[in-house]
């Protein structure tokens, strides 16, 4: 009987090791300010963007900067991605979700907010008298669905 529970603890604790050995080890990754590699995004508003982790086509996940420029209005629009998670790094943006552009909803995010959009949850933004740099954390593969509403 001790053997056999001996066995059965073995064998688990086998089982539990060998799931940890082979996950994937994610390398070390370091980037400087101005080692930051801009392109224009037609597939994002033509915003400027930036890939800090991982590729936005594929399903993995990954890190992405974005850069708005002062006066912009984004309409209402939603991505696939399960989650996206975002945060304010400078400026404010101005947010709200929706399928209709209705100013009066905006909701002012200052550097530091952060801010989630769910999986094809309509949502839309603007910047004013600034600029704002985003920072978004999401799965793969992305994309942008503009919806067809009365948008002002």
């Amino acid at each position: 009987m001790a053997a056999k529970k001996l066995y059965v603890l073995v064998l688990s604790a086998i089982i539990l090791l060998s799931g940890c050995s082979s996950s994937k080890t994610e390398k070390a990754v370091q980037i400087l300010p101005d080692e930051i590699e801009w392109q224009s995004n037609p597939k994002l508003h033509s915003l400027q963007t930036a890939a800090l982790i991982g590729d936005c086509s594929k399903a993995e996940p990954y890190v992405q900067r974005i850069k708005f420029p002062p006066n912009f209005k984004i309409n209402p629009h939603r991505h696939p991605n399960t989650i996206r998670r975002v945060t304010v790094l400078s400026g404010k943006i101005y947010f709200a979700f929706g399928e209709c552009f209705d100013k009066s909803k905006l909701k002012e995010m200052p550097a530091g907010s952060f801010f989630t959009e769910p999986a094809n949850k309509p949502h839309y933004a603007e910047t004013r008298d600034e600029g704002v740099l985003l920072e978004l954390h999401a799965v793969g593969p992305d994309g942008t669905e503009y919806v067809k509403s009365n948008s002002e």
